[in-house]
């Protein structure tokens, strides 16, 4: 009996709505909105960008493009990119975002 109630609690807690580490593309949009548009093209609600710096489709669809080599570019940005203070789950977030766009 105990058994099957420490089964049926462990499920209970996966089922609404576990904290995951998992990025979420969602979460990066929002952040990108806050922190890229100065100078990158985030969304397609957006409207105006800084000349000569790729929009987010456009990285991610660079050939051969990661979350990895993106993460790495914001982590160790080269000029003119500034450092942008972001957590790794935020960086993830951002990352799993701009790859949604691949293909677009």
């Amino acid at each position: 009996m105990a058994f099957v109630l420490i089964l049926g609690l462990g499920s209970a807690a996966r089922t609404e709505g576990a904290v995951t580490s998992l990025p979420d593309p969602a979460r990066g949009k929002a952040l990108a909105e806050r922190l890229c548009t100065n100078c990158h093209l985030v969304s397609d609600r957006q409207t105006k960008a800084v000349a000569d710096v790729p929009s987010f489709a456009a990285i991610a669809n660079k050939p051969d493009q990661t979350e990895g080599a993106v993460m790495a570019r914001i982590v160790m940005p080269m000029h003119p990119m500034p450092v942008i203070p972001i957590t790794k789950p935020e960086l993830e977030d951002v990352s799993a975002y701009i790859m949604s766009l691949r293909g677009e």
